[in-house]
């Protein structure tokens, strides 16, 4: 098996009949240090693969989240695919996108944002502040900015990516991560032009309340403003969020419906 490091991927060709990890554990650590949001592995280039070669993907995919990066692999020809499905820690846990570019654009989307942020100044604390996409959220933007103008506080502005439990966590899902991309530069631009600190982060989890929990307590959040979704009868909101989220968050919360028409 020939592997390479190509510009910000790893492609992989060749026959991988045994794990080869060892084998590219230092190329992937250098790609992590200009990269760390994560790695894309393009095995386009796989013309043969073994139950005992698909472990190279499990040794790598537990070293790159030990980084808290992701790994996508990305152009699996279906062979492939089919030896990944055979093997029990794998075919749960392994994202995988249909391209090169779409894995890339996955772990790119919030780069340039990120390296938008102003410099930081002394704050008391961190207000969590949860978008969602609806109409709610430029309203709970404004309100993060006046309370976290108010009290000294950074923000960490999240978008909660509710993904299916029948795919792994890091699958790649193209037009809910523009959404939220385009969401949390709103956040961004209007927080930044107070000169706040904020730091926008779109968070993977299985459903709003625990993403947020999880969330909450890695940054010590001492208030959340929480932007809540339009009515739904049939998945029960915005009631579903509010109950779960009053009974989980540790927080002081906010909950900021959209206005009735």
């Amino acid at each position: 098996m020939t592997v390479e490091s190509v510009g910000d991927i790893i492609k992989l060709s060749g026959d991988l009949t045994s794990n080869q990890w060892q084998a590219i554990k230092t190329a992937a650590s250098l790609l992590l240090k200009k990269h760390p949001q994560g790695i894309v592995v393009d095995c386009s280039g796989l013309r043969k693969v073994t139950e005992e070669g698909a472990q190279t993907f499990y040794d790598m995919m537990v070293y790159i989240q030990s980084k808290k990066a992701r790994i996508i692999v990305a152009a699996v020809p279906e062979h492939v695919r089919k030896v990944i499905s055979h093997v029990p820690d794998i075919r749960s846990e392994l994202a995988i996108a249909g391209t090169v570019d779409e894995a890339r654009h996955s772990l790119d989307l919030l780069q340039e944002i990120r390296e938008e942020k102003p410099k930081k100044k002394h704050t008391t604390g961190t207000l969590l502040l949860s978008l969602c996409g609806s109409g709610a959220d430029s309203h709970a933007i404004a309100l993060a900015a006046c309370i976290a103008e108010m009290r000294l506080l950074s923000v960490e502005a999240i978008y909660a990516l509710v993904v299916p439990r029948a795919l792994p966590l890091d699958t790649p899902r193209s037009e809910e991560e523009e959404k939220a991309a385009q969401i949390l530069q709103q956040a961004v631009d209007t927080l930044s032009r107070k000169g706040l600190e904020v730091n926008p982060v779109i968070e993977r989890g299985r459903n709003v309340a625990s993403t947020l929990e999880k969330v909450c307590k890695e940054c010590n959040s001492i208030v959340s403003i929480i932007s809540l979704p339009p009515p739904d009868p049939r998945t029960g909101e915005p009631r579903a969020t509010i109950e779960e989220v009053l009974e989980r968050l540790p927080s002081e919360v906010i909950l900021i419906r959209e206005p009735k028409k």
